[in-house]
């Protein structure tokens, strides 16, 4: 059975916190041995044993996995890669070589995807462009990084652009109420946003008609939709410790997307 010194030996962790707080002020600590004491799903240090937090990254692995979209020597784009959780998802579940690429504004969180294997390009998404050829990736995923830019719309189209046809596209966002969002979305569009602040507000709904509208694809293209939680206390009780209360977590949350607080929807170009 692996452990969590088997993770940190295996991507070397260790050796990266110790590079990295001799070149920066700001280094990034994603994983803590006295905090993180559980390998979450067998795969990654957390809190618990099924950690829902984790569930948006394995839920679109085993997805992606059913859809035989992982193969041999593919190309993926992981956009706002931040701490690679995706890479080691991918890692556990996917036994194929995979050529890793990214985007990441945050300098160290972009050594750290490149310690972590990733070829990465160290950019803001401001400007709405993507530094890549058309329809060169067979997968882009993009979690939890729209809401934090001014124009998703013109990003998944970029998306949309440098994917393969065929080829699969991954994003999750926290998602609003209807109405609630609205507001939101308000209220951060006549604030004064800066790189990183949250700058859009979705429901399940609204995010899904943007992202068939800036890929140009129909609703049938929609291979999967859902949330994965309507609470978690990972870190105060034990609840996410019981594969009961993991397992009706995740079915409640397939079934009720308009209580959830973020989702992944994933489309086949």
């Amino acid at each position: 059975m692996q452990t969590v010194q088997d993770f940190f030996d295996k991507y070397n962790i260790d050796e990266f916190y110790e590079w990295q707080s001799t070149k920066t002020q700001a280094p990034v600590h994603p994983f803590i041995k006295g905090k993180h004491t559980k390998l979450s799903h067998g795969i990654i240090p957390g809190f618990r044993k099924y950690d829902l937090f984790y569930e948006r990254y394995l839920s679109a692995v085993e997805v992606l996995q059913a859809e035989g979209a992982v193969q041999q020597n593919i190309k993926v784009l992981d956009i706002g890669s931040g701490e690679g959780f995706f890479k080691f998802f991918f890692d556990a579940l996917c036994p194929e070589k995979i050529q890793w690429h990214g985007v990441e504004v945050w300098p160290e969180r972009a050594a750290l995807c490149k310690h972590l294997g990733y070829t990465i390009a160290q950019k803001t998404l401001e400007n709405g462009e993507l530094p890549y050829e058309s329809e060169e990736f067979d997968i882009v995923l993009a979690s939890h990084v729209l809401e934090h830019i001014p124009n998703p719309g013109k990003i998944i189209s970029e998306m949309g652009r440098v994917l393969k046809k065929g080829g699969h596209m991954v994003i999750g966002t926290p998602t609003k109420p209807p109405i609630i969002a609205d507001l939101d979305s308000y209220y951060h569009k006549i604030s004064n946003r800066t790189t990183g602040d949250t700058q859009q507000a979705f429901t399940h709904g609204s995010l899904q008609r943007l992202i068939l509208k800036s890929v140009g694809v129909p609703k049938s293209n929609i291979i999967d939709k859902r949330g994965f939680r309507i609470f978690s206390a990972r870190k105060k009780l034990p609840l996410e410790n019981w594969k009961w209360f993991y397992d009706a977590s995740t079915w409640i949350s397939r079934k009720s997307l308009l209580l959830v607080p973020e989702v992944n929807i994933i489309v086949r170009k």
